[in-house]
């Protein structure tokens, strides 16, 4: 997506300087006025990629709250109804889901009377015991030997009832706190972010109302470039201009978000790293945003590298070369290629061409040998004194 829209800004440039070069530079190449075909428009290298001694590198991010609620469900208990819907506000208190407590109650009633039948038993087997006590008082040597084994099955009897109700007073007092609170309600103002399958880790996602921070999901390439504390600054995708500062409050490799084979390429596995803002005037929740990194490269031994973006290298996997201007010509010129940047859709140039040489936007109406102009910052001023 980023290089599709990349591509089109290029393009909408050179459609506008296809314009003005068709009422204001071509009557000066051609002696009167229109469009030729055999004229290409070139620019300096080293203005379209600024100072590399700082090299800006941008990732994709999105705003989200510093608060995000998981609400889970009971995998044992059914859901009669859900309140709430993707996308919906909410406030402290409201209604998210119902459990169905028909079949709790049921349970509840079913324990309550499992629970009469112990403490029946265990008053039986007292009675019992008591019996066969009295009786052991008068009674002859063997017939004590007999008392003593029924006596010791009673008590045994005994310990199971006692057992059986303990564990319905725990299965009643369970389900009486249930019903009590079959309806499910949010801990926090927010905005529901998801409505999951209930057997889902969170079946419901909310994102609260407050302070805003922003994700950023970084390859498995370039995590290793951030670092907590890290000044960062966040730009808006539709507007260049606006931006934002934050620092790098948490990088959570714990969760990693693993890659896909589409069966054309492989996307490679990303983390999220989570930047603190210094203020969110004019951030919304859920706003796509860059983040960027500014490296100082100026005291390492590449700091002259020249970088050019994808969509000037034609023939990138065989050949790779661009198209530049030589003496008001236009040519084919072949380039030594170095790393990619997959976030940024560049190359690292390492041999070739220069920051001071013109290229051109490719386009199928090239042939070398065309007339080449260069860009209009490079023009003469008509009202300029020019020697010669």
């Amino acid at each position: 997506m980023k290089k599709a829209i990349k591509i089109i800004i290029i393009v909408a440039l050179i459609a506008g300087a296809l314009a003005a070069g068709y009422f204001f530079v071509l009557p000066k190449i051609t002696g009167g006025s229109g469009f030729d075909d055999n004229v290409a428009y070139v620019t300096r290298i080293d203005t379209l990629g600024g100072d590399t001694s700082f090299l800006s590198n941008r990732y994709s991010a999105v705003i989200e709250s510093q608060q995000v609620v998981n609400v889970d469900a009971d995998a044992e208990k059914k859901i009669k109804t859900v309140y709430v819907k993707e996308g919906d506000s909410v406030k402290k208190g409201d209604k998210l889901f119902e459990y169905d407590v028909e079949d709790m109650q049921f349970q509840l009633d079913q324990a309550k009377l499992d629970r009469e039948q112990a403490q029946s038993e265990i008053k039986s087997y007292n009675d019992q015991l008591d019996t066969l006590q009295k009786e052991y008082q008068n009674a002859g040597r063997n017939q004590r030997l007999t008392l003593d084994n029924q006596m010791e099955q009673i008590r045994l009897n005994i310990k199971k009832a006692e057992y059986s109700k303990d564990t319905q007073d725990k299965t009643i007092k369970k389900l009486e706190n249930s019903i009590r609170n079959s309806v499910v309600k949010s801990s926090v103002d927010g905005m529901i972010s998801s409505v999951d399958d209930p057997t889902a880790e969170a079946y419901i996602t909310i994102t609260s109302s407050g302070d805003y921070r922003v994700k950023a999901s970084i390859s498995e390439e370039h995590i290793g470039n951030f670092y907590v504390d890290e000044e960062i600054t966040i730009r808006s995708r539709t507007d260049e201009t606006a931006t934002w500062s934050g620092k790098v409050v948490s990088i959570d490799t714990a969760k990693p978000v693993a890659g896909m084979n589409t069966g054309m390429m492989d996307t490679p596995t990303k983390y999220p790293v989570y930047i603190s803002l210094d203020s969110s005037e004019g951030l919304l929740i859920g706003q796509h945003v860059t983040v960027e990194q500014f490296v100082d490269t100026s005291d390492e031994d590449d700091s002259s590298a020249l970088y050019l973006d994808d969509y000037y290298i034609c023939d990138a996997d065989s050949t790779p070369y661009v198209w530049v201007e030589e003496n008001g010509k236009l040519k084919k010129r072949n380039v030594e290629l170095g790393e990619f940047n997959e976030e940024l859709y560049r190359y690292e140039i390492i041999s070739g061409i220069e920051g001071s040489d013109y290229i051109a936007f490719p386009e199928e109406r090239f042939t070398e040998g065309m007339t080449a102009v260069k860009g209009f910052e490079d023009m003469p001023d008509e009202n300029e004194n020019i020697e010669g």
